[in-house]
């Protein structure tokens, strides 16, 4: 794939970029990385006070920390995304205007540092399990496909809009109501098992839905995956790739001139 090759022939570029949004967003920080575990963990903790003294609802058979945690581990790391890339086109309007390197390469550098919070977030994750005495089976190992499938999608739906924010500004401005919007059409806060039918297939049309909703199964309920399903949504994040590949592709020719 093209963009593949363009991430390979331009490595050290990217890296460059990884290693410089690494080091601006960590400058002068008196806790430092230790932030790509309070975001998740503060949310964590409003939704646990909010479902265990105030609604008094119980949303899974184990404790609510493990639940939105679980949930909000691969939430943050697509909402970390998307929150970078989607304004770093024209964050970077002097380099585009400058010279020609793939453009592609800036809004996936942004998921790269968004990558390296989620695996730090992961390993307090798995302190939890441990002190909540989770028990954690081979199938587990199934959130190693669905979060490729969640890298691919992050990526589509990064390229896309960065390229939108391009033309139109009004994208930057709306991306605290996209962000907030998909957040709760993903069931971060709730499970979809709880949900009617009709519910479940509207929301199943967000890739998010299946991704969030399996990586909690098969780490806290010893469930797999069903293949088909696995498949199906495979095949529409391939299709989301192919579409805002293109569409990025398309409309980079005039960057320079629009930006």
């Amino acid at each position: 794939m093209k963009i593949a090759r363009h991430l390979y022939q331009y490595r050290d570029l990217l890296l460059i970029f990884i290693w410089r949004e690494f080091a601006i967003r960590y400058r002068q920080s008196i806790i430092g990385v230790i932030w790509a575990i309070l975001q998740p963990l503060s949310m964590m903790l409003l939704f646990t006070f909010v479902f265990s003294y105030i609604l008094k609802i119980k949303v899974a058979e184990y404790p609510h920390v493990i639940f939105f945690f679980a949930g909000l581990l691969p939430w943050t790391f697509f909402s970390s995304s998307l929150n970078y890339s989607i304004q770093s086109l024209t964050n970077h309007y002097g380099l585009i205007t400058k010279i020609y390197f793939p453009r592609e390469i800036i809004p996936i550098s942004g998921i790269s540092i968004a990558f390296a919070d989620y695996l730090i977030a992961s390993i307090f994750f798995a302190a939890l399990l441990f002190i909540y005495k989770i028990p954690v089976s081979l199938n587990a190992l199934w959130i190693i496909p669905l979060f490729v499938q969640l890298i691919f999608f992050t990526i589509a739906a990064s390229l896309f809009l960065s390229s939108l924010n391009v033309y139109y500004r009004d994208v930057k401005l709306a991306t605290g109501f996209i962000i907030q919007l998909w957040f709760f059409a993903s069931p971060v806060l709730y499970s979809i098992d709880r949900l009617d039918i009709k519910l479940k297939i509207i929301l199943l049309l967000n890739p998010l839905t299946f991704i969030i909703e399996n990586m909690r199964r098969c780490v806290l309920e010893d469930r797999g995956i069903v293949l088909w399903q696995f498949a199906f949504i495979s095949l529409i994040i391939a299709l989301c790739c192919l579409f805002s590949y293109r569409f990025f592709i398309r409309t980079e020719r005039a960057f320079a001139d629009v930006i």
